[in-house]
């Protein structure tokens, strides 16, 4: 199957889920070789709304990761706990970064609201406050709630800046992006509502939330 044809599916299908009122809306785009090949919306929303990225802003944190690694800041292979001593509290002290980024740690069920997550201290005292669930490594399982706010801490610690403000200027800027992280309340009002679809929580299919 071509290319072309598995973007016209998927423009398809997006298109038929918001005609049969499954979805709201919905918003599309896809890229390939640098090109921006498919930008569609559907329902209601146009182009220029936001939509809400929920765990998408993980491999966003990830990236900004990703550069300090390649300025030679942050080693992988060694604990968290060698650049951030509070996380070693409650035998994290064997975590390492490498297994942070992997969903592999040991704590997937640890949780940090995002209001604390973006408070440093009450992001820390979280962060020391987790305990290990099984050996560091042993296994994956989605660290959902706690991994990346590991990243945020690390983030901050080799910077000497807002986590925020890092992505923003590294990230964000570089690829010509707007600011996707911290966003000030005056400047969210073209961000779409939450809008909860699908059948209640527990019951086949699961509750999905766009």
């Amino acid at each position: 199957m071509s290319v072309e044809r598995s973007i016209d599916q998927l423009l398809d299908q997006a298109r038929a889920d918001v005609d049969s009122g499954w979805l709201p809306a919905c918003q599309i785009a896809v890229a390939r070789h640098g090109e921006l090949t498919a930008f569609e919306t559907y329902g209601d929303a146009t182009n220029d709304t936001r939509f809400l990225a929920f765990s998408c802003t993980k491999p966003i944190v990830a990236s900004a990761v990703w550069l300090l690694i390649g300025d030679g800041l942050l080693d992988v292979s060694l604990p968290v706990e060698h650049y951030v001593p509070e996380f070693a509290a409650n035998g994290k002290d064997r975590v390492t970064v490498e297994q942070v980024m992997l969903h592999t740690g040991g704590f997937p069920s640890a949780r940090m609201r995002p209001t604390d997550g973006a408070d440093p201290a009450r992001r820390l005292d979280a962060i020391s406050g987790w305990t290990l669930e099984w050996e560091p490594g042993s296994r994956f399982e989605y660290h959902a709630e706690s991994g990346h706010w590991v990243l945020a801490e690390l983030i901050e610690r080799l910077t000497g800046a807002d986590f925020r403000d890092v992505i923003a200027d590294r990230v964000c800027a570089a690829l010509g992006l707007p600011r996707l992280l911290g966003l000030p309340i005056d400047q969210q009002l073209d961000i779409a509502p939450l809008t909860t679809v699908g059948a209640a929580a527990g019951t086949s299919p699961p509750e999905m939330a766009v």
